[in-house]
């Protein structure tokens, strides 16, 4: 897994971030190609500041991220920080959209 840390990215947000993505690869497994997070938790792109790409984006995947999100928030003492943008390989606007602004990917 690669790894890209932004030196202006805050440190809270990057270890939310880290605690979500082993999460995810723990119970997702790979149906998560990657995560690119934007440098704080406050900027956002189409209202999101973590977009997941998923190899499969059934109602069961989101429920399964959205739930995982839950819990590491919540283990983090924190409610509402994560607004995630959940999409498939194929939407590649969107992608490209966070590309370039990220925390950590792949």
């Amino acid at each position: 897994m690669v790894q890209v840390i932004d030196l202006r990215a805050d440190a809270g947000w990057v270890g939310l971030v880290e605690r979500l993505r082993d999460a995810l690869a723990s119970e997702l497994g790979d149906l998560v190609i990657r995560m690119i997070a934007l440098p704080s938790p406050s900027e956002r792109i189409y209202d999101s500041n973590l977009l997941i790409v998923v190899r499969d984006d059934s109602g069961e995947t989101v429920e399964r991220i959205m739930d995982a999100i839950l819990r590491v928030e919540g283990s983090a003492g924190v409610e509402g920080i994560i607004s995630p943008l959940i999409v498939t390989e194929s939407e590649r606007r969107i992608i490209e959209g966070f590309r370039g602004l990220e925390v950590v990917c792949e």
